[in-house]
């Protein structure tokens, strides 16, 4: 009888640790988009992560089977882009994906590695990505640009997509934004310079 209360409650004290542990990495994956600063920029911006499990995620540069892993099979739209059941949809370049675009029906499934969601207000958005470097052409749209070359965020203003080509246009990236009449988020779109300037 003493064994068997003992092997129960060494069953019970393991069991703990590994939820503990399984919701410990959980949070941690959670809280580490959460800790990203605001004015910043880094690989995590680049993709996107289910809502109830952030090992989910797809990535820019991913190739198309992987995130198909992730996002089930899609419908062709435009060539190399794929819409996704889930509100998502994936712009394809030689099989790397390029442009992520988070629809109106991905909210409550997925959001950026910040916790961006479409329908959240440009104010929280703002709160997340941050004031400085956000270029905002009219009240509907709002972009961040980052140089990976230089390795920082640039004025939006400052970048003439239109002036670029090739490797220059590929080493911009960009979180573009666009809002409904209420100024909720309709649209979030993680893309690259020849992606936003050429749809491919």
């Amino acid at each position: 009888m003493g064994f068997k209360r003992f092997y129960i409650l060494l069953t019970s004290t393991l069991l703990l640790f590994v939820l503990a542990g399984c919701s410990g990495s959980s949070g941690a994956s959670n809280s580490k988009a959460a800790k990203m600063e605001p004015d910043t920029f880094s690989e995590q911006d680049m993709a996107i992560y289910k809502v109830d499990n952030s090992k989910e995620k797809v990535s820019y540069g991913m190739r198309r089977k992987d995130a198909e892993k992730v996002l089930g099979t899609g419908s062709v739209g435009i060539p190399n882009s794929y819409t996704y059941e889930s509100g998502v949809s994936v712009l394809y370049r030689d099989d790397k994906a390029v442009a992520i675009t988070l629809k109106r029906e991905s909210q409550g499934t997925y959001r950026t590695g910040r916790g961006a969601e479409t329908g959240m207000t440009k104010a929280n958005i703002k709160e997340l990505y941050g004031e400085k470097y956000a270029f905002e052409s009219n009240e509907k749209y709002m972009e961040y640009y980052y140089d990976t070359e230089a390795k920082q965020l640039v004025e939006g203003s400052a970048i003439k997509l239109n002036s670029l080509s090739g490797e220059e246009l590929r080493a911009k990236q960009l979180v573009s934004t666009a809002y409904d009449a209420e100024g909720n988020a309709m649209l979030i779109i993680l893309l690259d310079g020849q992606a936003a300037n050429t749809f491919k």
